[in-house]
């Protein structure tokens, strides 16, 4: 959305006058018109978005004595607390101009310090970031609308029929995938997380639905397929070509094809990110193949899990800190499903370079991209993941994951207290209850969340597949929705 952002605001600039009224400033006015603009289009909200263009019209010769109260409706409206620098009493990120610059110049330098793979370099150049952005860090610039809902238990067998009569609805796109064949201009991820759910749902409806298991074990093979076939030799999964598509990643794209850093071939960028971004669809993929590959017995699977990870401990991280994290997760599942040393010890280094070094006092990450709470969650996975996989002799390394996973754990609870359930993140919290069992808050949260992906789902008499596909299967976990199992 950003490019997109910068396009939008330039305009807004030109609009909004240079005069100001008592108490609100032209830069003020802009600043908080940007931000309103922001959460509008991540609600996907047309006529919120044209409300918050008309104000800024209305901007256009001057600012009126009513700015600031006008400004405060239309705020309330997109859902952001009046004077525009909270949610639900949350902060959103209000950095200076220097504080923008500074970070920008230590970004090339973290990008750099991240390639040297030791965490004391990484530390000093994020200690300088949390001295520039002070109260700033951990701070996100962007935050969802939360949703409050009771849970309401479901037993397992109801909740797994839910989500058949989910997959079903999704009816010829099913029938493609379980063929093998990719639908048009989706990422790799998305067949990851549609393999990682017939993993997940498969023993429940071994249990209550056995006559489903031909067609689900069907759509497994097919989505395996796909990734299989689009795999490349080095382990790390492509990125589709969406120029003309998407104008976020196809002017990626564009800019990484002008400086010569990708190669496209037959619809796909088949060079790895320069920027860590491989990580993700490489983690997701080889995660859902690795576990697919165990229960399913199928060798072919679980080696080229096995081949993605053995990509990632090549690589060195990157300045994004919720991308190494997939790698860390990637690592952690290679290790629990081969034993092999080489890839523990690689889980360790990433989240010691990669992913700790980037925490705020807060417990969220540092700067304002990593602090929002779709990505916080990825990084809570990935610490989820690393638990698993440490051995209980490991006390020392333990005890590190614990100082970081706990006050970001304690970050998630706090926003969902505060504003409701703002994410779909089933499997990550439930991967933090497996690491860190006993508490009563995230136990809440996992039911309230189940229960808002239910509600998505279905209204009690239609169903369709509201959610991803792997956060639908995660309701059929017992534990979740107070599942039972008879």
């Amino acid at each position: 959305m950003r490019p997109i952002l910068i396009i939008v605001f330039t305009t807004f600039t030109a609009i909004v006058a240079s005069t100001a009224t008592a108490g609100l400033s032209q830069q003020d006015a802009e600043a908080r018109l940007r931000m309103a603009m922001q959460i509008a289009r991540e609600r996907n909200d047309k006529s919120l978005v044209a409300e918050v263009e008309a104000l800024a019209q209305s901007f256009k010769s001057a600012l009126p004595a009513d700015s600031d109260g006008r400004l405060r409706d239309l705020e309330k409206k997109v859902g952001i607390d009046p004077g525009g620098w909270s949610m639900a009493g949350q902060p959103l990120a209000r950095p200076t101009p220097a504080m923008a610059e500074q970070s920008r110049v230590l970004a090339v330098k973290l990008s750099d310090a991240m390639k040297s793979d030791d965490p004391a370099r990484v530390r000093a150049v994020t200690a300088d970031m949390l001295a520039v952005l002070g109260d700033q860090a951990g701070v996100p610039d962007g935050r969802r609308v939360g949703v409050r809902v009771d849970p309401k238990p479901m037993p397992e067998a109801d909740a797994t029929r839910l989500f058949l009569a989910a997959i079903a609805s999704e009816g010829r796109a099913v029938e493609q995938l379980s063929a093998g064949r990719p639908l048009p201009d989706q990422m790799l991820r998305f067949y990851g997380y549609l393999l990682d759910a017939t993993t997940t749902v498969r023993p429940a409806i071994a249990r209550h639905a056995p006559d489903e298991l031909p067609r689900l074990d069907k759509l497994a093979g097919g989505s395996a397929q796909i990734l299989l076939g689009l795999q490349q030799a080095d382990g790390h999964f492509p990125f589709p070509d969406l120029r003309g598509r998407n104008i976020r990643f196809g002017e990626m794209i564009d800019r990484q094809i002008g400086a010569g850093t990708i190669e496209i071939r037959d619809g796909w960028v088949v060079t790895a990110d320069p920027d860590g971004g491989t990580q993700f669809d490489t983690g997701v993929c080889g995660v859902a193949l690795i576990a697919a590959g165990q229960l399913h017995k199928n060798d072919a699977w679980t080696k080229a899990g096995l081949r993605a990870a053995d990509w990632a401990i090549a690589q060195h991280c990157c300045g994004n800190f919720n991308y190494n994290a997939f790698s860390v997760s990637l690592l952690s599942h290679a290790y629990r499903a081969s034993g092999e040393a080489k890839y523990r010890d690689a889980a360790v280094r990433k989240f010691r370079v990669g992913v700790a070094p980037g925490q705020a006092p807060n417990g969220r990450w540092l700067d304002a991209h990593n602090a929002r709470t779709v990505y916080h969650v990825i990084i809570l996975r990935a610490l989820g993941d690393l638990a698993a996989a440490l051995p209980p002799d490991r006390k020392a390394e333990r005890a590190e994951l614990d100082a970081v996973a706990r006050p970001a754990i304690k970050a998630t609870l706090d926003e969902f207290d505060a504003a409701g359930v703002t994410v779909e993140a089933l499997p990550e919290l439930q991967s933090l209850r497996a690491a860190w069992p006993g508490d009563a808050r995230l136990n809440k949260a996992i039911d309230q969340m189940a229960a808002m992906i239910v509600g998505k789902c279905t209204d009690g008499r239609r169903v369709r597949m509201g959610s991803q596909p792997h956060q639908l299967a995660g309701v059929v976990i017992p534990g979740s929705l107070a599942i039972t199992v008879p």
